[in-house]
């Protein structure tokens, strides 16, 4: 099957068609499939996935199987390989061959020709490319291949010694397989924190990102938003295609029912977040407990859609259900003729994709620390019905045009070169936000400073005295507004809770106006004009705050103050939940005899919620045509709904006038 980079997606000869697929080991033979061959255990397990809607399967050639000491291909291999390909094209059924497979489930594997510690060296490329080059010029012709992957999780394998190492290593890989096979996309298949998935550094390199994520949080709605978050980000602000290339939890580390929830939830946020794909990680629980490496990893026994003995999980229905309602929702062109638009944009910091002369954040921080505040965020805009995508600072410029609303969140530092474009931006009609922070339990930034614009374009003038580490702030904040801030009225207050401590800035308004103070009297939020748009300066990091904090109360209405920074950019939101803890997105089409929209909502939480989501424009009708929720009632004005927990609703609107 073709596969090619369409804009943002991965497309096929059909154009855009969701890659839902699953990582696959065969049930019966697990790790030992091309050792220990079984054509007949392999065709069961197609017929299931068939059966399932799988549409992709991510295969691994493990390498002590496939290639000798000098890469050179395994004859005998290859036959069994052929045969597997036949075996899915037989069932419509297309794989991404992954090649360097050194890491798999908790152990590092044998690579024939290289030694862990050589991996980067040109000798070891050589042999590396030698047996890639060699599988794709004998298979590249064949219906079932869609696609390569340099490796699986080849940092944990060995991690490069800086991000040159890596790219050479990956570049090497493009270039051989672009020059022999341009019919087939390729990715890195590394880990999200690697320099093979840093999106502005590999854009050239690969067709699309494919971040592994194995998420872990106490607050289960902020679980879910983190994959959509990260898949924004690795999307760049929705300009590089993604595919969620891993993805799942094993039924021996939490129950069988929340496993399949979670599968269906993960599996809707992919797609309406711009993912071209989402591979489970995996088909099937496995035969043989005591096989290396599940003697000492038992946990992976037990990923799988479908258990040891062929039976299908709850997670095996929820998946097949996802495939039969995906398939309706591209037949109405879901991501071609109804597309997702996006107003509101946050920025990741220049620190988490490049390297800086003593800037040393990344390296103490580390990749998801810095994520935290945006995720943050991220799920206080969505929470407030505000279509948001992830942009890197270094390519802050492709969204300028388009932006209504751009985010800094938690700022320690920022580039003066972006602060004088997001200068230009906000007199130009921009609206921007910034909250800035100096310490707080995983950071003290003292010797750093978030702008050198504090009064230029936010209107203040920094008053923290020389040497100080900043004003402390600690168990609880409480801002009140001082004048009307969107949905938030004069004399309205919100509540934080800092469970440790917090060090900020201190500053009073030159030109700006300000918006709240907190319960010490401190003016904390500001508001300036600047041309034709306004700036809003936070010094508490919200955020980071947010993320620190074991699970989100929203008892607060915290997320309010961020549907309000929506508001005051007159950004149009066509549909809003009345509860926060749903999220919706929206997929409408620019032809103007076209009334109608997909509408996708949420439940993130596990609590049953009752609840109705209110139309800006009106509705004629409303239909729903996916999900398992409940489509109580609709009227001019508003749809009643009845969401069960981690539940899904898709329906087709029509509206009662157009946005025109």
């Amino acid at each position: 099957m073709r596969t090619y980079r369409c804009g943002s997606y991965i497309c096929t000869d059909n154009g855009f068609r969701f890659l839902l697929g699953v990582n696959y080991w065969p049930r019966k033979l697990n790790i030992r499939m091309w050792r220990d061959w079984d054509e007949d255990a392999v065709k069961e397990d197609v017929n299931i996935m068939k059966r399932l809607g799988v549409r992709v399967v991510r295969i691994f050639l493990k390498d002590e199987d496939f290639a000798d000491e000098d890469g050179n291909l395994v004859g005998s291999s290859l036959e069994k390989l052929n045969r597997f390909l036949d075996i899915l094209e037989e069932n419509g059924i297309q794989a991404f061959v992954t090649f360097i497979v050194g890491h798999m489930s908790g152990k590092n594997w044998r690579i024939p020709w290289t030694s862990f510690e050589d991996l980067y060296t040109s000798r070891s490329i050589e042999k590396t490319i030698r047996f890639i080059e060699a599988v794709v010029m004998k298979i590249r012709d064949h219906k079932a291949v869609a696609g390569w992957i340099l490796s699986n999780e080849l940092s944990l394998v060995n991690k490069a010694r800086n991000r040159e190492e890596a790219l050479a290593t990956l570049r090497a890989f493009s270039y051989t397989i672009k020059n022999i096979d341009k019919d087939h996309v390729l990715s890195s298949g590394d880990v999200p924190d690697s320099y093979m998935q840093e999106t502005h550094n590999v854009k050239k390199l690969v067709d699309y990102v494919g971040p592994h994520l194995y998420l872990y949080d106490n607050d289960p709605i902020r679980h879910s938003h983190l994959y959509a978050a990260l898949i924004e980000l690795f999307s760049n602000g929705s300009t590089h295609p993604v595919i969620l290339e891993e993805f799942g939890f094993s039924t021996h580390q939490f129950s069988e029912d929340t496993q399949a929830k979670f599968i269906y939830e993960i599996l809707y946020t992919s797609l309406i977040h711009g993912a071209s794909g989402a591979f489970v990680w995996c088909f099937s629980d496995f035969v043989n407990e005591t096989d290396p490496p599940y003697e000492w990893r038992p946990l992976e026994l037990g990923f799988g859609l479908v258990k040891s003995d062929g039976s299908e999980k709850k997670a095996a229905e929820m998946f097949k259900r996802f495939a039969e309602e995906v398939e309706k929702l591209e037949s109405l062109g879901i991501n071609s003729v109804f597309r997702r638009t996006v107003d509101v944009y946050l920025v990741a910091p220049f620190y988490l994709w490049r390297d800086y002369e003593f800037i040393w954040y990344r390296d103490a921080l580390g990749f998801f620390n810095i994520v935290k505040p945006l995720v943050s965020a991220y799920v206080m805009l969505t929470a407030s019905g505000l279509s948001t995508s992830v942009v890197y600072e270094l390519d802050v410029d492709i969204v300028l045009e388009k932006a209504k609303l751009l985010l800094l969140p938690s700022t320690i530092a920022a580039l003066a070169s972006t602060w004088r474009k997001l200068y230009s931006y906000v007199e130009r009609g921009g609206h921007l936000y910034a909250s800035f922070v100096r310490g707080l339990s995983y950071i003290m930034a003292l010797h750093d400073s978030p702008t050198h614009l504090w009064q230029e374009l936010f209107g203040v003038e920094n008053m923290l005295e020389a040497g100080s580490i900043g004003r402390k702030i600690h168990n609880m904040l409480v801002l009140e507004f001082v004048k009307d801030f969107g949905s938030i009225k004069k004399g309205d207050k919100l509540s934080l809770e800092v469970s440790t401590p917090i060090y900020v800035f201190k500053a009073r308004p030159i030109d700006a106006e300000v918006v709240a103070y907190d319960h010490y009297g401190e003016p904390i939020v500001f508001e300036a004009r600047r041309g034709r748009g306004r700036t809003y300066l936070s010094l508490i990091p919200i955020e980071a705050l947010l993320a620190n904090t074991e699970e989100i109360n929203w008892a607060s209405n915290i997320h309010k103050f961020y549907e309000s920074l929506g508001l005051e950019a007159n950004i149009s939101r066509l549909y809003i939940a009345r509860d926060p803890r749903i999220e919706i997105q929206i997929f409408s089409t620019s032809l103007i005899d076209v009334d109608k929209d997909i509408l996708v909502a949420i439940n993130h939480s596990y609590r049953d919620i009752e609840t109705s989501i209110l139309s800006t424009y009106g509705l004629k009708h409303v239909e729903k045509i996916g999900g398992n929720a409940y489509l109580k009632n609709f009227n001019d004005k508003e749809i009643e709904v009845l969401f069960y927990g981690k539940s899904v609703l898709t329906l087709l609107t029509t509206r009662n006038k157009s946005r025109q």
